[in-house]
């Protein structure tokens, strides 16, 4: 496979939540790449930080731009769009990473609980899909790519996680409606549906020994993904190395959903 397939030179993406962990590893990806990358956060000194390091790092080619955006308020996201429209000229690719967790017991929760998880999650990545699917219809060109879960959007784990697979669940089903909807005009939707990958949101179970040893039983390739095992497949999915590949949810889990590991050796 040409090399110029994963090329980005001339693209501009907008990574939401892109100040950390996943979706910075995507920015920069993308940046690496030759892209413009607008690093979208509620944080925008984290935002700033990340793109600062994004053109300093030495095998930048393209871009990096901090823009804040609150993806709970569409009135803010349609904002956001709208000024990386007219600073860049169009938008290629969406990755909808912003995303938020929390434990919530389906037989004791808060509605506020519930709430704050599905404004991020699900209902912040339908506002964001809305407002750029607009650009890329007028484009007639463009490439999505929603952030599920291993819990939630392709098995179930439990652990006071319901609302957050609703959320998760509900992408894989938005990422294949709106491949239905719009595939006419060019545009791909895909998801990732990452498994146990070091980032912040992490840090509590990679930080308890024996919860992270029972997680790595339980992942055949046995190890921690990093953020740069799922900003590979995201800059697959950007690029036209993916370009007839629209409406899938691909896990990056090191075979934790579809592979059940239970020899200590390979067999010959």
């Amino acid at each position: 496979m040409a090399r110029t397939m994963f090329d980005l030179t001339g693209k501009v993406a907008l990574v939401t939540g892109g100040a950390q962990g996943l979706g910075a590893a995507i920015a920069a990806s993308f940046a690496v790449h030759g892209a413009t990358t607008v690093v979208c956060d509620i944080d925008m000194e984290a935002a700033v930080t990340t793109a600062r390091q994004i053109i300093n790092a030495p095998q930048t080619t393209g871009h990096a731009e901090a823009m804040t955006c609150d993806v709970r308020n569409d009135d803010q996201v349609r904002a956001c769009v709208a000024q990386t429209v007219q600073q860049f000229g169009r938008i290629d690719v969406l990755v909808n990473n912003a995303g938020v967790h929390r434990p919530v017991d389906p037989l004791d929760w808060s509605q506020a609980d519930v709430e704050a998880i599905l404004a991020v999650n699900l209902l912040g990545s339908f506002y964001m899909a809305s407002a750029v699917g607009r650009v890329m219809v007028k484009q007639r060109s463009g490439s999505i790519v929603n952030m599920s879960a291993l819990g939630g959007g392709i098995v179930g784990l439990g652990r006071a996680g319901s609302i957050y697979g609703i959320t998760k669940g509900g992408i894989v089903s938005l990422t294949r409606d709106l491949a239905a909807e719009w595939g006419v005009h060019s545009i791909r939707v895909n998801a990732l549906a990452p498994g146990w990958i070091r980032t912040p949101m992490t840090r509590a179970l990679q930080e308890n020994a024996a919860r992270s040893t029972r997680v790595l039983e339980r992942v055949p390739l046995g190890r921690w993904g990093e953020p740069e095992d799922v900003a590979g497949v995201a800059l697959f999915l950007a690029s036209d190395a993916s370009k007839y590949v629209t409406g899938h949810t691909i896990p990056v889990d090191g075979g934790a959903a579809n592979v059940l590991a239970l020899n200590d050796q390979p067999t010959e």
